[in-house]
């Protein structure tokens, strides 16, 4: 392995730095215990410059790899994301549904209020179905070629997007049954072409303000989180889309057969779909919420699983998780061989 990569983790147990040498894998810490974070973000100028967003214990950044963090914000923090165009632009989602910036790399914050400006009808479903019942902004989206255009993705609640940088907003949730969103991106290379995943389908759009169509064909799964855009396949023209999905929301999930994890693949701007992991087995128990690419290699990318179904029948493997990686686009995968809790999170950067 000659790869030099540092690996972060969201796991039950805190986040964890992983990095490969050329010797293999090693765990360097749990830098921050206790934090459970299913976001992060960070610098592509500055690899070692990372954001964790932490349930109920704010946002949390490091400028040096993972070894020093300092808390940036307050609050129920979901997501993160930078200004691909200004690094040093940060937002962050919280629950309940709230949107701050930061312009100097999380000194200061603002809120941007005008979110809160949608009527009743739009706002009655930002709402979450556990205690205490709020929504919040499960993915924030900057387009690299226009950083005016921010879109939300809110869990529940929909899709709601600004074109002038989070001065106004319009909820562009038409077409969508159950606004239950997990992960927003445009088509690389296009200004209107957007993908977004959610509870019970997978969405695409050429003009989000008049509304999303359904994405079916292939799909063995009917719920779906992170995905990420990779190279496309040699001879072809579109990049390659990799999805982690699973059967049914987590409600259903304490059953013999518990979340059935799969990914998919599309090689055609997501027309239709197929399923990938031929060394995977036909029934993963645990949960993949998290994908994120590989650093340096355009192909490749790296899952997190999670085992936390309830129930007697699951005790012994409960809270077990565990990294996969794959360099083929999701054809073949292996194993991180480093032991963690389940995982939730994902960021990976050069080391």
């Amino acid at each position: 392995m000659a790869e030099q990569i540092r690996l972060y983790a969201g796991t039950r147990d805190g986040v964890a730095v992983l990095r490969a040498n050329g010797a293999g894998w090693e765990r360097t810490g749990l830098p921050l215990p206790g934090v459970i974070s299913e976001c992060m973000a960070g610098s592509a100028r500055n690899p070692e410059r990372v954001y964790v967003a932490g349930y109920a214990q704010g946002l949390y950044g490091t400028d040096d790899g993972g070894r020093r963090w300092s808390k940036l914000l307050e609050g129920d923090v979901h997501s993160v994301a930078l200004d691909p165009s200004n690094e040093d632009v940060i937002y962050a989602g919280t629950s309940p549904i709230h949107l701050y910036r930061s312009e100097d790399r999380g000194d200061s914050w603002e809120e941007l209020t005008s979110l809160q400006d949608f009527p009743d009808e739009v706002k009655f479903n930002w709402w979450g179905p556990q205690p205490p019942h709020r929504g919040h902004v499960a993915d924030i989206f900057v387009h690299p070629d226009d950083a005016n255009v921010i879109v939300l993705a809110l869990e529940h609640g929909g899709m709601v997007r600004s074109l002038d940088r989070g001065a106004t907003w319009e909820d562009v949730s038409k077409g969508i049954d159950y606004l239950d969103m997990h992960e927003v991106r445009a088509l690389p290379g296009t200004r209107h072409r957007y993908f977004v995943s959610a509870a019970r389908a997978f969405y695409v759009t050429d003009d989000a303000a008049t509304g999303w169509a359904e994405s079916w064909d292939g799909f063995t799964r009917d719920y779906f989180h992170d995905f990420v855009f990779l190279a496309p396949a040699e001879g072809e023209s579109d990049p390659t889309v990799l999805i982690a999905t699973a059967d049914k929301s987590p409600g259903y999930w304490d059953r013999p057969e518990r979340a059935q994890t799969a990914f998919h693949r599309s090689r055609d701007g997501a027309k239709s779909w197929e399923r990938v992991g031929r060394d995977l087995p036909e029934q993963i128990g645990a949960w993949a919420y998290a994908l994120t690419n590989h650093p340096t290699n355009e192909r490749a990318a790296f899952a997190g699983f999670g085992d936390t179904v309830r129930g007697q029948e699951h005790v012994p493997t409960y809270g077990q998780g565990w990294i996969m990686a794959t360099y083929d686009a999701g054809d073949n995968w292996e194993r991180v061989p480093v032991e963690l809790p389940a995982v939730y999170g994902l960021w990976a950067a050069p080391a």
